[in-house]
């Protein structure tokens, strides 16, 4: 009885075994094989509300241009009256520097003003005796001479020991870096205790600290030299936020930059020519509740006639090569 319940077992449970195996790897191999619905983009690529365009790339900035803050001597920082965002007025102060070597400086011209006034005050006396002489015969000319030269060595002594204190004046007030227009701090490089440099030109790495006026915004189109000859000055033009295409606005022209430089943005595509110029083209525009920030990059589309129109040459034009050629 048991090798028949064994021979059962080889005939009938083994084989449903395999076959449920089977199934199994069939169903396996069919879920992988599945192919899932792509997921809808929720903001699409944005594209051209005018039939024919220029694209370009925008950058935003402050319609003062971004305004890099410097320092005029390269002393300890000792005070910081701003943060990143602050709204600041012209004058209002940024960041103090160490007054302590331009306050001994201010001190000892001070008393060298005073020397020289002590001496000056001696020369006047001096040459006074001279002056109430009623007989100029009694001092040699060369006694006199030299009495009224010191009395006005000593004059333009005392001159420039004021001029000496206010050049110390001048520099202590240099010295307290104040914001030079109206405007927004964009960014803070600067920290107490640190000594602020001195360069011979503006660099990012010597920015202290980046302001602008950003009422309104300024966008910087780059426009290749390719399309150049297809831009109309004070065309229409609206920006797309990348990342988010259903947030877009218009453009109001301000002014074209005319001379074409090198591109500065590269995409790093492997198709990119590194000697691409472009146009730029500046725009701006009021921030309101945007949510748009000064060096953020935006795509532009400008409005341009269709090519055809483009290519047909003014009147103006037609008739001066007719008169210079004959018809």
């Amino acid at each position: 009885m048991e090798m028949g319940f064994n021979s059962m077992l080889r005939k009938i449970l083994l084989p449903s075994l395999a076959a449920c195996g089977a199934i199994a790897a069939l169903l396996v191999v069919f879920w992988s094989q599945k192919t899932e619905l792509p997921q809808p983009v929720p903001f699409p690529p944005a594209t051209s509300p005018y039939p024919h365009y220029i694209a370009g790339a925008g950058i935003v900035e402050a319609s003062s241009q971004n305004i890099s803050i410097g320092s005029p001597f390269s002393e300890i920082v000792t005070k910081l009256y701003v943060v990143e965002g602050d709204r600041v007025k012209k004058g209002d102060p940024l960041f103090h520097l160490d007054l302590r070597s331009f306050e001994a400086q201010l001190e000892t011209s001070r008393n060298q003003l005073k020397a020289d006034i002590v001496n000056l005050e001696n020369q006047k006396t001096q040459f006074s005796f001279y002056e109430r002489l009623t007989d100029k015969r009694a001092v040699s000319q060369q006694d006199y001479e030299s009495a009224y030269y010191a009395l006005k060595q000593a004059e333009a002594q005392v001159e420039v020991a004021r001029a000496a204190v206010m050049q110390v004046e001048t520099d202590i007030q240099r010295a307290i870096i104040r914001a030079p227009v109206d405007g927004e701090i964009l960014q803070v490089n600067v920290h107490l205790g640190e000594i602020a440099p001195v360069v011979p030109y503006i660099s990012t790495q010597a920015t202290l600290i980046l302001m602008g006026t950003v009422q309104p915004l300024q966008m910087r189109i780059d426009i290749d030299e390719d399309d150049a000859w297809r831009y109309v000055r004070g065309a229409n033009a609206t920006a797309f936020v990348r990342g988010n295409s259903n947030i877009h606005f218009p453009l109001k022209f301000l002014r074209i930059e005319p001379y074409i430089i090198p591109k500065a943005s590269f995409t790093g595509e492997t198709t990119e020519r590194v000697d691409t110029r472009v146009l730029q083209v500046l725009y701006n525009f009021e921030k309101a509740d945007l949510p748009v920030y000064a060096g953020q990059v935006l795509d532009v589309f400008i409005e341009s006639p269709a090519v055809a129109e483009a290519n047909a040459p003014a009147p103006s034009q037609t008739a001066q090569v007719e008169t210079r050629f004959g018809p």
